[in-house]
């Protein structure tokens, strides 16, 4: 548990990690952009194409609600964690929303290939890509109990979750057109899981019992990795510290295996569950220059196999963790050293035991995403349009929504740009994306974010960015292999 949480505080204090969608949400209606479709399946692309692995499509970034400026801050020419007693409640508390979301995914196809039919009429595509999901939530009250431990009798610190989901998917779409103002997709995706873990605290209570913290909690935990060796304290409860990795329940203990059978267990043992989804779409022209378009992405079912599960004790437990964390940053005291002691608190304060009973299969509904977008070409200028997209990623307690509005020019056939702007959950941002699209090949690379604030402080992480961790970058090359569609 100590390496778990400490992870999830390095993620959102000092990391750059990634987060990963279908596609950004500037390229909505960027002309030429062939991965249009993974944003709505209405879409076709506007040529045939196929692509290299890893070569054709990168989507990845960072979204949260906090940022590293929320959790270090400058002190005697250093940055300090907001444990060290000169930062202020607060200043401190005072950025926080009752529900404090990270999610950091990564997303890209291995192989992709799309083919407009003769008639001109029809574009199917299939796609072969890696896509890993994964989101933290913590509530304020984890936060308010660690900074300001004592100053109450009782906290209330529910709602907190991990969840990381990894898979990999096919999916074969078709998009037609229906006249020339209509147009329909759909997209069928068979899933393979790969690992995968989940913890979740849906009620804590922490209260003072006469001089030691009393905590109360109901949550489970389990995954899907093989050969994950979690060793038992002397109560019986788990020891998160000291997780270990045993090859052995992964390929097997035979050592008189040949290679072949090691290799089919290895992969055997790393498929976490099975599962398929639909993405439905279509897009109208409702007068001349206007079109509206609407799309539900990923609707579907996955089950897993989950190899552990274990879940939080039916009676009270003592925790002394986090009175003594004063830090003032210096010498032995640096960033990590100070994640670290605050990560060790962390160990005691949720306490679990192993679930027999819950292993074996689980169903889940996949997280699914809703655009509903709309376009108008100016009449004096019809390569010069303005969009406006509203997306909405159903996930639980992870749920975000966001309106994006974009200004889209293509001033020659092979050269098309966007710049949009966004309000969601995690604040507002701008973007901006460049597709260039030839008779061979299409480039583009762009954002739905940029980071423009950096520390002027550089710590062992290097140079860290202060604004909310909103960070994204998509670039790719596709190979076309078809005249334009679309003209």
């Amino acid at each position: 548990m100590k390496r778990i949480l400490l992870s999830i505080i390095a993620l959102v204090a000092v990391s750059a990690s990634v987060y990963g969608q279908t596609a950004p949400r500037t390229a909505y209606f960027l002309d030429g952009y062939n991965y249009r479709h993974l944003l709505n399946p209405a879409f076709a692309s506007s040529r045939s194409y196929f692509t290299l692995p890893v070569l054709g499509y990168t989507d990845f970034s960072l979204q949260s609600d906090m940022g590293v400026k929320t959790f270090l801050y400058p002190y005697n020419g250093q940055l300090t964690t907001f444990m060290n007693g000169a930062v202020s409640a607060e200043e401190f508390l005072g950025k926080l929303n009752r529900n404090n979301s990270v999610n950091a995914n990564i997303s890209t196809p291995l192989v992709s290939v799309g083919k407009w039919g003769k008639s001109g009429k029809g574009f199917t595509v299939v796609d072969l890509s890696i896509k890993s999901e994964n989101n933290v939530n913590l509530p304020y009250d984890l936060f308010d109990f660690m900074k300001n431990v004592g100053a109450r009798q009782q906290y209330d610190i529910s709602n907190l979750g991990i969840k990381s989901r990894s898979y990999m998917q096919l999916a074969i779409g078709h998009t037609h057109k229906i006249g020339e103002r209509i147009s329909v997709g759909g997209k069928v995706k068979f899933l393979l899981g790969l690992p995968a873990a989940e913890l979740n605290i849906d009620n804590m209570q922490v209260s003072m019992n006469e001089d030691k913290w009393s905590v109360k909690a109901t949550g489970s935990l389990s995954t899907t990795m093989p050969g994950v060796d979690i060793p038992k304290r002397a109560d019986g409860s788990l020891d998160l510290q000291n997780v270990n990795f045993n090859m052995d329940n992964v390929t097997g203990s035979d050592p008189d295996a040949s290679i072949g059978t090691l290799i089919k267990n290895t992969i055997g043992n790393f498929i976490g569950g099975y599962g398929a989804a639909l993405d439905l779409g279509v897009n109208v022209e409702v007068i001349k220059g206007l079109s509206v378009s609407a799309a539900i992405l990923d609707l579907g079912l996955m089950q897993w196999n989950n190899r552990f599960a274990a879940k939080t004790g039916d009676n009270y437990w003592e925790f002394t963790g986090f009175e003594n964390v004063d830090l003032n940053g210096e010498g032995e005291n640096s960033i990590g050293n100070q994640l670290e002691q605050i990560g060790s608190g962390f160990s005691d304060f949720i306490v679990m035991y192993e679930d027999s009973e819950s292993v074996g299969k689980k169903w889940e509904f996949l997280s699914c995403t809703m655009n509903i977008g709309a376009e108008y070409k100016m009449p004096f200028y019809r390569r010069l349009s303005v969009g406006a997209l509203s997306s909405t990623r159903f996930n639980g307690a992870y749920t975000w929504t966001e309106g994006r509005f974009s200004l889209n020019l293509a001033p020659l056939n092979w050269i098309s740009m966007s710049a949009s702007y966004g309000i969601s959950n995690f604040g507002s941002t701008f973007g901006a994306m460049l597709n260039i699209h030839t008779a061979a090949f299409s480039l583009f690379f762009g954002s739905d974010t940029f980071l423009l604030n950096f520390s002027p402080m550089s710590t062992t992480y290097g140079i860290v960015p202060l604004d909310n961790l909103n960070v994204h970058l998509n670039f790719g090359l596709t190979f076309n292999i078809s005249k334009r569609r679309d003209l």
